[in-house]
C-alpha cells in the first residue's frame, strides 16, 4: 500500500471514529455513510399517494388517472394557478426536522429539506419551464421574531440547482394573519383572504412563475397566494410545497413508504 493511501486510510479512520456519520434529519449516529439519510427516516418519508386531482395535487381516492381528472373542490372553485403538486407527506421524521428547521433554530436541517424540493422539483415539474420562483412570503413581524424565512432558504437552492431566478420581494405577506394550524377547515380557507400583496408588479407582467411554500393542509394560502400573482397579469402560475399534511389517513397507499421514489438515497442501503 503506497505510503500517501495509507495515511489517507488512518485519517478517515481517526475521523469517523471522533466524528461518526449522522443521519441528516433525526441525527442518530450511522453505522454506514454512504448517503445522508439514515435508512429508518428513508422508510419514513412518503410521497402523496395516487391518484391525485391533476388541479389541486391532493390525494382523492376516487379520481380516475391522467392529469384531466378533478376533484369535487376544484370542480366548484377552481383555483387560478395551472396545478400545484406536494413533494412528500408531513409526518415522520421529515415533519420533525422541518418543525426543528423553522422553530428551534436548527438551521443546519435547510440543506436535507432543500434537497427533497429539489427532488420533488425534478418529479413534477422536470419538464417545465419557469421565469421566477416566488418564495411565500412572512409577515415582517414574524420574520424579525424568526430571523429567517425557511421557504426562501430551500429556494435558494432551488433556484442554484435550476437557473431559475428567486424573485424575494416581488410578493408581500400584507397581513398577519394567525398560522393556519390549528383552525378549523372553514376558517383555513378564509384566513388567507387578503393577506397577500405586489410590491413589484412589472416584474412579475408575462411571466411563468413557480411559487413554492413549505406546507399545506387545505391549499387555501397557495390558492390566494397564485389569484394575487395572476392578478399582477403573470403568464401562469404553478405550485411545488414540499410537504402535505393530510386531514385524514385513510389512503391505502398512506402506509406504504416510498421515499426512495424522491430519489433519496439511504445511508444504510
Amino acid at each position: 500500500m503506497p505510503l500517501t493511501t495509507g495515511i489517507s486510510f488512518i485519517t478517515q479512520a481517526v475521523t469517523s471514529l471522533l466524528f461518526p456519520p449522522v443521519c441528516s434529519l433525526c441525527e442518530s449516529v450511522m453505522s454506514h455513510s454512504n448517503g445522508s439519510i439514515c435508512e429508518a427516516c428513508l422508510e419514513s418519508i412518503r410521497i402523496v399517494p395516487e391518484p391525485v386531482c391533476g388541479k389541486c395535487g391532493m390525494p382523492v381516492p376516487g379520481v380516475g388517472p391522467g392529469n384531466s381528472s378533478l376533484c369535487g373542490r376544484c370542480l366548484i372553485d377552481l383555483p387560478t394557478y395551472e396545478k400545484a403538486r406536494f413533494g412528500v407527506l408531513y409526518d415522520g421524521e421529515l415533519r420533525r426536522a422541518l418543525i426543528k428547521f423553522k422553530y428551534y433554530e436548527a438551521t443546519h436541517l435547510g440543506k436535507i429539506l432543500s434537497e427533497v424540493m429539489v427532488q420533488a422539483f425534478r418529479s413534477h415539474f422536470g419538464a417545465c419551464e419557469f421565469h421566477l420562483i416566488i418564495p411565500m412570503p412572512m409577515h415582517p413581524r414574524r420574520l424579525r421574531q424568526r430571523g429567517f424565512n425557511q421557504v426562501v432558504v430551500m429556494g435558494e437552492r432551488l433556484s442554484r440547482e435550476t437557473g431559475i431566478p428567486l424573485d424575494r420581494t416581488s410578493l408581500k405577506k400584507m397581513k398577519d394573519t394567525p398560522p393556519q394550524v390549528g383552525l378549523s377547515r372553514a376558517k383555513r380557507v378564509l384566513n388567507p383572504r387578503g393577506s397577500f400583496g405586489i410590491s413589484r408588479p412589472e416584474k412579475i407582467r408575462g411571466r411563468k412563475v413557480l411559487l413554492i411554500d413549505d406546507v399545506s393542509t387545505t391549499g387555501s394560502t397557495i390558492a390566494e397566494a397564485s389569484r394575487i400573482i395572476m392578478k399582477a397579469h403573470a403568464s401562469c402560475v404553478n405550485v411545488l410545497v414540499l410537504a402535505l399534511r393530510l386531514a385524514y389517513t385513510g389512503h391505502p397507499q398512506y402506509t406504504e413508504s416510498q421515499g426512495e421514489n424522491l430519489g433519496l438515497s439511504s445511508a444504510e442501503t
